[in-house]
């Protein structure tokens, strides 16, 4: 005995377009290699990531506020050698992306002390039961 839904119309229908599908219409499949130059993304010059991050706002206000003008930090990183822009920019990318990594861990171990602390302190207390003579 077979299933209801293989001899309803719609199960009919729906294989022999299927079969018209697959007989009428070409498979279209292409491989090829991949080189790697086409899969990677060009990484930029050391250079430009050292550029790019001292001529942003936040980078620049705090090299205002040493004394640093932003001018002469792009100057000073101009100066540098190859080798010393390259690891400069290997620190940047180090460096970690959020500005709340620091502090999330306290914030979580605050939170947690007061629950263990300031949460068993605020509940009701059972009243005492009167003791049976």
């Amino acid at each position: 005995m077979s299933p209801y839904f293989v001899r309803s119309p719609f199960a009919s229908l729906v294989c022999r377009m299927l079969i018209v599908c697959i007989t009428v219409l070409p498979f279209q499949a292409q491989a090829g290699l991949v080189g790697t130059d086409a899969a990677l993304p060009a990484a930029p010059a050391p250079r430009d990531t050292v550029h790019g991050f001292i001529s942003r706002a936040d980078v620049a206000a705090q090299l205002q506020a040493f004394g640093i003008p932003a001018q002469s930090a792009i100057e000073r990183v101009d100066a540098l050698s190859d080798a010393e822009v390259a690891g400069l920019a290997g620190r940047i990318d180090a460096l970690p992306t959020g500005a709340i990594a620091g502090v999330l861990p306290i914030i979580v171990v605050a939170l947690l002390i007061y629950y263990l602390i300031a949460v068993p302190a605020t509940t009701p207390e059972q009243p005492a039961k009167p003791a049976a003579k």
